[in-house]
């Protein structure tokens, strides 16, 4: 329900697997992927003038794109031309919030073209539908019997266990998380699953793991996902690359769905480009042969990191890049100058850590060394 007196239905959509979608996995020209379809359990929905409904769904696995499509727009009572082309029907779609036309993350007309959302993030999502110039088309007429009717479906298309990107050619890791031994509660190290990987390990080797499709003969993408849970969203997401020789490797990290080069919450290309500028993001060591920052407080849900190789035709088999993945309390124990520390949020679910630092260092990470007044 939403609305002032909470006396407005917000409806949800029922989803499934495609009526199109064949067995081996086919749906709307892309092979080895799953599409899903989801609809209004009452079909047909009409709206007037200005007037707005909204739909919610849940998108529950990593997606490449949702697909928000109006069919059979038409009006009620038909109009002298039987024509419903310049009406306006728009949608707003928003994630984790309520919609509206002047505060969403996207929007469109339905009545023109779908509305297209790549790598939508998992969880919950809004759509609202708004119909405007209604009345502009049936004549000027205020009646309140002028509606617009239509049907609304969306499909979500998800790659097979295992790929993401383009065409799904990409490989995609789901980290398993390791708890570490004698460390306060959450610190973890993630490493993927298989065979290819020691367990015994916090490192482990990145190029038999990479991707061998080349999108357009230019790069690759390999996407590593991992979970943090609620109680841990106050803990520090430590990312580590080491080769032995020039990184060859861009780093793209995003929450809830998977990045990309104009779709990311932190980067790291190199030294001078990366995401300096965010607070939340912490540089630590980055020289040609290695990439070593943290995410400050990350937050809880699925997060995904992506690694684009460069120039991959030159092949990888004799580069040895190692990667790391770490959930942290506080970043690199406060640097040995101080105590590691931690304080609930006001909700009382979760614990955010930070360092007291001893009287001669300071910083977030006690790793600034205070001068005293004599020296």
């Amino acid at each position: 329900m939403q609305g002032q007196y909470c006396n407005q239905t917000v409806e949800l959509l029922s989803c499934g697997l495609s009526r199109n979608n064949s067995g081996n996995g086919s749906a709307s020209g892309f092979f080895n992927q799953s599409m899903l379809s989801c609809w209004n359990n009452f079909v047909t929905s009409c709206l007037g003038d200005e007037e707005m409904k909204i739909y919610t769904l849940e998108i529950l696995r990593v997606a490449e794109f949702l697909t928000v499509s109006a069919e059979n727009v038409r009006l009620r009572p038909v109009n002298n031309s039987g024509n419903s082309s310049g009406i306006d029907l728009m949608c707003f779609a928003r994630y984790g919030a309520m919609p509206s036309a002047t505060l969403h993350d996207f929007s469109g007309n339905l009545n023109k073209s779908p509305l297209v959302i790549n790598s939508p993030k998992v969880g919950q999502w809004y759509i609202s539908i708004l119909a405007l110039n209604l009345s502009k088309e049936t004549g000027g007429s205020q009646s309140n019997v002028s509606k617009v009717c239509y049907s609304l479906e969306l499909q979500e298309l998800e790659c097979p266990l295992g790929k993401a990107g383009p065409n799904c050619l990409s490989e995609r890791y789901m980290l398993q998380t390791v708890l570490r031994k004698d460390s306060t509660p959450f610190e973890s190290y993630f490493l993927p699953y298989g065979e290819k990987v020691m367990s015994d390990a916090a490192n482990f080797l990145l190029e038999p793991l990479l991707s061998n499709y080349s999108f357009g003969g230019l790069d690759t993408w390999t996407y590593f996902i991992l979970d943090i849970p609620h109680g841990a969203a106050g803990g520090n997401l430590h990312i580590r690359l080491t080769s032995d020789r020039k990184l060859n490797y861009e780093i793209y990290v995003r929450n809830g769905g998977l990045p990309s080069l104009v779709n990311w919450d932190y980067y790291y290309v190199n030294k001078t480009s990366n995401s300096h500028g965010s607070m939340f993001f912490a540089l630590y060591s980055s020289s040609e042969e290695k990439a070593d920052f943290y995410i400050l407080y990350v937050s809880e849900g699925t997060w995904n990191i992506a690694l684009r190789n460069l120039n991959s035709t030159d092949g990888t088999s004799n580069r040895q890049t190692t990667m790391s993945v770490s959930l942290e309390r506080c970043p690199k124990r406060c640097s040995y100058h101080g105590d590691c520390k931690s304080a609930l949020d006001a909700s009382g679910l979760t614990s955010y850590s930070f360092c007291a630092c001893d009287r001669t260092h300071g910083g977030f990470d006690c790793s600034i060394e205070i001068v005293s007044r004599q020296g």
